[in-house]
């Protein structure tokens, strides 16, 4: 079990936590990680869930984490461009892990850019991104997941969506597929928003509630490890590695 915070320097501009629990699985295939800018004007956050077997997914992880961190740190920034440029990188990346593998590899990803004032994310997969404002969420990213079109379609209800066999199977991740297609979104953020990143063995067990309480505790660490421990403990022996990254303002508006 690992569990660890990681805080943004002293004149930065967010709270950083990422925590992680290996759950009820013998490998840990989840990533997380961020890098701040050298003028702490802006940072990263990424998170990964491997895929397609324990060698395979866990390397695939681990190498689109690695890329898009060192990729951003090279060219930091929080607009569209550079994060198309991080993700593009762990694309190719993770396409030359695939191919080892008999195109077995892949993880899914889930990234944010965030610097005053602006927020910039896009994912692949079923880990997600949160924003969170005084409470409320105001965005929530969809996975691309078989369950999420049977959720539109009508054919699942959200429970069933959440937590059948549908919410596995995933039509969009890092993988052999150099082209993948995938959307970048902004938006402004205030000092009263916080940020979520996960990979589905939190989110499949913890509600949006829980998530936007922690962020809004006095101890970030304590507050998120309550509730990986807690989305453990809800799988009932069969949960899924966990990860968590979590950032809330430390800035004033000017």
């Amino acid at each position: 079990m690992v569990a660890r915070l990681l805080r943004v320097q002293k004149h930065s501009l967010w709270e950083i936590a990422i925590l992680q629990r290996l759950g009820d699985r013998a490998t840990q295939q989840d990533r997380a990680g961020y890098r701040v800018a050298s003028d702490s004007s802006c940072c990263i956050l990424v998170a990964a869930d491997g895929l397609g077997g324990h060698q395979g997914g866990e390397e695939a992880a681990e190498v689109a984490t690695t890329a898009m961190l060192e990729r951003w740190e090279r060219q930091p920034g929080t607009d569209e461009a550079t994060l198309r440029r991080c993700i593009d990188e762990a694309q190719a990346q993770v396409a030359d892990v695939s191919r080892r593998f008999a195109h077995e590899a892949r993880t899914t990803c889930v990234a944010v850019l965030l610097g005053r004032n602006l927020a910039c994310w896009s994912h692949l997969g079923d880990s997600r991104l949160y924003v969170f404002r005084q409470g409320d969420t105001i965005y929530k990213s969809k996975d691309h997941s078989v369950a999420r079109l049977m959720l539109q379609s009508g054919e699942l209800n959200e429970e069933e969506a959440r937590t059948g066999p549908e919410q596995g199977r995933l039509y969009k991740s890092l993988g052999p597929d150099a082209e993948q297609e995938y959307q970048v979104l902004q938006a402004a953020v205030t000092p009263e928003d916080g940020v979520i990143l996960c990979t589905d063995g939190f989110w499949v067990n913890v509600s949006e509630s829980e998530m936007a309480e922690a962020l809004q505790a006095r101890d970030l660490e304590e507050a998120l490890g309550a509730l990986a421990d807690l989305a453990v403990t809800r799988a009932r022996g069969e949960s899924d590695n966990v990860t968590v990254c979590a950032a809330r303002p430390v800035f004033e508006v000017r």
